[in-house]
């Protein structure tokens, strides 16, 4: 059996009662918290919705951009065995129009990298 005394077991209800006010103002605290964030949600699904239209339209944008890169390596493997009756020139030319949109798709995934990581920041 313990030896504290009555007055030191007023003390310690005396703390905890404090504790527990505290407490129950943290919690109040949270429950509003909440309570925003609950009334916030159709703003946050929006945003969260069209963040992920963002990404689907930029992963269909570079499926589309490794179509035709893929049409033209295949054309340059062509002209390679002599079974194309495309030129070097036009080769080059497909290549450097490649090269532009290749540079286009570049920047635009790293614009995408950026808002993604904006993205994440905010709703993880």
């Amino acid at each position: 059996m313990s030896t504290q005394s009555h007055i030191d077991m007023h003390h310690d209800h005396a703390s905890w009662r404090n504790d527990d006010t505290m407490w129950r103002e943290e919690i109040a605290i949270w429950e509003r918290d909440v309570d925003h964030a609950l009334k916030d949600l159709p703003r946050v699904e929006k945003a969260v919705r069209a963040h992920a239209e963002k990404l689907q339209k930029h992963a269909a944008a570079i499926r589309l951009y490794e179509q035709d890169f893929g049409g033209h390596e295949h054309n340059l493997a062509e002209y390679e065995r002599g079974e194309t009756p495309l030129e070097l020139v036009e080769q080059a030319q497909d290549h450097e129009r490649e090269s532009e949109q290749h540079q286009v798709q570049r920047k635009a995934h790293e614009e995408m990298k950026k808002q993604h990581h904006v993205f994440a920041t905010k709703w993880n």
